[in-house]
């Protein structure tokens, strides 16, 4: 959809900022704005050996190539899955995952995930330490679990508690994983000027 009132190299860098997010955000914060302004040459030489008007968005062929490497490169810095979980148990995680950290923890919303994570490793805990002991006893584990883990009153306090917790303790759990696992951990120094600190409260990370 066009946005009104913008003019057509307006709506072109806007398209190209867009798709550009397929990169992760450290990426575009380093390389971005060399990517739009060889887009922007790119799409310009096109329309003049063509004769065509300047385009206002991405070729559909500029759109998938984007996709491909932004998204190559998070799935290439990604971690395993075992490693993410032990890494949610923080554990520091080898160097070749040392810029998918320092995206995580700078991404969207990593203090309710971070309180959501704790919340699992506690509620699973339980029910696997219940369902042991079903075993042990010789019971069904519905029998041992208790009634309110199927009600929605339940599950609607645990998430009321997961969004207190990653509210109020927001500045908290970010700068906490940024020290544990940035500033003391692994990476080095060059890097964590590159990946910068996590903005102040109020600021809203993006991924």
């Amino acid at each position: 959809m066009r946005r009104r009132g913008l003019a057509p190299e307006e709506r072109f860098e806007r398209s190209a900022r867009f798709w550009a997010r397929a990169y992760p955000r450290r990426w575009r914060e380093i390389h971005g704005e060399e990517l739009l302004a060889v887009q922007r040459d790119v799409a310009l030489a096109a329309a003049e050996a063509t004769g065509k008007p300047a385009p206002d968005r991405l070729p559909p062929e500029e759109i998938r190539s984007l996709l491909r490497a932004g998204w190559g490169l998070r799935l290439r810095e990604r971690p395993p899955l075992w490693r993410w979980v032990l890494y949610r148990f923080g554990l520091r995680l080898p160097a070749r995952y040392w810029w998918w950290v320092a995206d995580d923890i700078r991404g969207a919303f990593y203090s309710v995930r971070d309180a959501l994570w704790g919340m699992v490793l506690i509620y699973g805990g339980m029910t696997a330490g219940l369902a042991v002991y079903a075993v042990v006893v010789g019971r069904q584990v519905t029998d041992v679990v208790p009634p309110i883990y199927a009600t929605w009153f339940f599950w609607g306090v645990v998430g009321a508690v997961v969004m207190m917790a990653a509210t109020f303790q927001r500045e908290y759990r970010t700068r906490t994983a940024w020290y544990r696992h940035v500033v003391y951990g692994n990476v080095p120094e060059q890097m964590r000027s590159v990946a910068v600190a996590p903005a102040p409260r109020g600021a809203g990370p993006t991924s």
